[in-house]
């Protein structure tokens, strides 16, 4: 085989073993593996506190939906700077079952919101006439890319709001409540240099041949 051949062959593999990132897929951040208890969620906004390891973006926003067979009513979820204020974003997710399902949770698109390592956040959410949940002793797995901090609700009776409250004792769990998805994982800028290197080679060993 010729080293023209050669390298072509290998460029081919590389790039065929490389998945496409034209189309992001986004996942649930949360997801559950098993459903160990259930509570009514109308008296408050549920949620949890989290960071990440890497910068990354919540393409949307979604609510817990217990038979998986659509909501009873609107729920409302917001993502909050940990210190509180306005919402950074925030979105209604329609009755029934329009909105994506995602596990055990049904999202609703929301503009793209740059999450940064090193800022904590709270997300949230207002589950009018459906039960919630919690993320608790590994009943469901995580998203690497995030880290729970701990649960987080607002006052009895307050209905939609910032929840900031917690309990001693929570740490690395979450009311649900609330969850997102993220942007899928960028590929690593070093594959493509590596890719970009190959071709290279490859366009050097043609002109050797011509030569």
């Amino acid at each position: 085989m010729t080293v023209l051949r050669m390298v072509g062959a290998t460029c081919l593999a590389l790039f065929i073993g490389i998945p496409s990132v034209s189309e992001p897929v986004h996942a649930a951040v949360i997801d559950l593996t098993q459903i160990d208890f259930e509570y009514d969620s109308s008296a408050w906004t549920l949620g949890w506190k989290f960071s990440v390891t890497a910068p990354t973006s919540i393409e949307a926003l979604g609510v817990y939906d217990s038979n998986q067979d659509g909501l009873a009513g609107p729920a409302q979820v917001a993502l909050w700077l940990a210190s509180g204020g306005a919402p950074l974003v925030q979105t209604t997710v329609a009755a029934g079952t329009d909105a994506s399902l995602d596990g055990y949770f049904r999202f609703a698109p929301v503009n793209s919101t740059i999450l940064t390592p090193g800022v904590e956040y709270v997300v949230g959410a207002h589950l009018d006439s459906d039960l919630a949940t919690a993320l608790f002793a590994g009943n469901g797995t995580v998203d690497p890319r995030v880290s729970v901090i701990d649960v987080r609700y607002s006052s009895f009776g307050s209905g939609f709001g910032f929840p900031d409250q917690t309990d001693p004792g929570t740490d690395g769990a979450a009311f649900l409540g609330g969850n997102f998805q993220l942007t899928s994982v960028p590929l690593p800028a070093a594959a493509w240099l590596f890719g970009s290197g190959l071709v290279g080679l490859a366009g050097l060993a043609r002109r050797r041949l011509k030569a």
